[in-house]
């Protein structure tokens, strides 16, 4: 087995410290350790090797932090890919992917099994997920016991394996380890592929912010966030992410949650019900953390009146390739003016930054992905597709963003991964997405405009998009769909997208 400096600081800790709450149920250090470790020795057993690639597509549970910690001791790369985004998109990432392995919940296994079973669930469910058949793939199941068919090996039968007492070797930092995707339709899959001494690097980078002060419990319902805490020294509560905001509100209050991490626009329906009721967010929070989306001031102040006033905000700037870029307080920005561009704060410890030409954002650091996985290697400088420049302060500000980028919630929307694929719809003459953001959400409203030369309704279209050859991300899937002439400038007649969002 394998040793890395996260389990060398979780190894660290008292073993009897509570380390992951979820519904109800407290896994200690040492349980998780121990857990980790026998987990690691039946899927050795089980035939997993050094370098071999996973798929994990698992509740986001404690099952799922205890996969995370075997998989660094086996020394094996983990792909995360959300099950939402359509099946055409996951099959071909799949296939580029060509995994030996899949941690796959028994839910999305029995839907592969029964073809009217997974008929009703994509007619009756708004965001569908679907793991699909891939030959030659070895599935281990986690979740419930379900009536199963396939060859398959139950997640919890590993647990029962022997712990080798083997002196565990130290995974070099260069070892590829996180598979991640950024946003993609089926013809251009653009997976990040992040080696242990980056994520560790990343990991260590955020949890410094969180230790210190009175943190002591963080609630999330991301398991990589989960993972910050554990290595910041604080309990890490896992909730439900569909709960009402009178749910986790009591949540906050009753487990005494110090620190919460999520996108501005998760936090606005507990922001909202506050309004309503006249009162401030539960006393016992510390810090809060913004990140995966832009935080704009708008945001910060209509939520800093809500808060007690010993609460900090963290407002964080970051990308799949580079996790955490630059930061800022939140109470700070939300002084600071706007006319220049978006305050995101100063560059990380380690983060080097210069500019391109044209005022690109470059950058470098310990954290870089090490490549694409459809490529052998990365430039030295990550092209970040954001315009953007170093205020008096040496603050980074940006000013725009280079391919027209739509943020929504926490998925990047690239409209020129999608148009292509829109385009090919049977009647469709050209697509446009547009971004507009939306106040009162605190988030983007994504517009699909089409052109089309023959009639096609609006059912038909959202049902080319959600299914089949031309699906695209089930995150990109627009809120609004507008027909109509496209306008159009230039010599080459490409389609004005400022005059489309002037438009709204």
């Amino acid at each position: 087995m394998f040793n890395t400096p996260l389990l060398s600081l979780l190894k660290s800790r008292d073993p009897s410290t509570p380390a992951v709450v979820y519904k109800g149920q407290t896994l200690t250090v040492g349980q998780l350790l121990a857990g980790s470790e026998q987990l690691a020795a039946g899927m050795l057993q089980l035939g997993l090797q050094p370098r071999h690639t996973a798929v994990l597509a698992a509740m986001p549970d404690a099952g799922f932090i205890l996969i995370v910690y075997a998989a660094m001791m086996c020394g094996i790369r983990l792909a995360v890919i959300d099950p939402e985004m359509g099946r055409d998109n996951f099959r071909e990432k799949l296939r580029q992917l060509n995994p030996q392995w899949a941690f796959v919940d028994t839910r999305l296994l029995l839907l592969q099994e029964h073809p009217l079973l997974r008929w009703l669930y994509f007619h009756l469910s708004k965001k569908g997920m679907y793991f699909p058949r891939t030959p030659g793939l070895r599935i281990i199941a986690t979740g419930p016991w379900m009536p199963l068919f396939q060859k398959k090996t139950y997640l919890k039968n590993l647990y029962r394996s022997a712990i080798p007492e083997v002196h565990a070797e130290a995974l070099p930092d260069t070892s590829e380890f996180l598979i991640t995707y950024t946003s993609g339709t089926t013809s251009i899959p653009k997976g990040v592929v992040h080696s242990i001494g980056a994520i560790t690097a990343s990991i260590l980078q955020i949890a410094d912010l969180i230790r210190g002060g009175n943190n002591r419990r963080i609630a999330t319902h991301l398991p990589y966030f989960a993972l910050i805490g554990l290595n910041a020294g604080v309990e890490a509560h896992l909730w439900e992410y569909k709960s009402s905001a009178a749910s986790k509100l009591q949540f906050i209050e009753q487990q005494g949650i110090t620190t919460l991490f999520a996108p501005p626009c998760d936090y606005l329906p507990m922001m909202e019900l506050c309004e309503n009721e006249g009162r401030l967010l539960p006393d016992c929070l510390q810090h809060l953390f913004f990140g995966s989306a832009p935080v704009y001031r708008s945001f910060l102040e209509r939520l800093i009146p809500l808060l007690p006033a010993h609460v900090r905000l963290s407002c964080l700037y970051g990308m799949t390739e580079n996790l955490v870029v630059a930061t800022v307080d939140g109470r700070e920005k939300a002084q600071l003016p706007t006319e220049t561009g978006d305050v995101v704060g100063r560059p990380a410890p380690g983060v080097d930054i210069r500019f391109a030409p044209d005022g690109e954002i470059l950058l470098r650091s310990p954290q870089m992905y090490s490549r694409y996985l459809h490529l052998d290697s990365r430039d030295d400088w990550h092209a970040s597709g954001d315009f953007g420049h170093l205020d008096s302060e040496g603050r980074l500000v940006l000013t725009g963003r280079k391919k027209d980028m739509i943020i929504r919630r926490n998925f990047n929307l690239y409209p020129g991964l999608y148009e292509p694929t829109i385009n090919r719809i049977p009647g469709v003459t050209e697509s446009a997405f547009v971004g507009v953001f939306d106040e009162k959400k605190q988030d983007e409203t994504v517009l699909l405009f089409v052109e089309t030369h023959r009639p096609i309704t609006e059912a038909a279209l959202r049902r080319a998009l959600a299914f089949g050859p031309y699906s695209i991300d089930q995150e990109a899937l627009p809120d609004r769909i507008i027909f109509g002439t496209l306008p159009r400038k230039g010599r080459q007649s490409k389609v004005d997208k400022n005059a489309l969002r002037n438009e709204e």
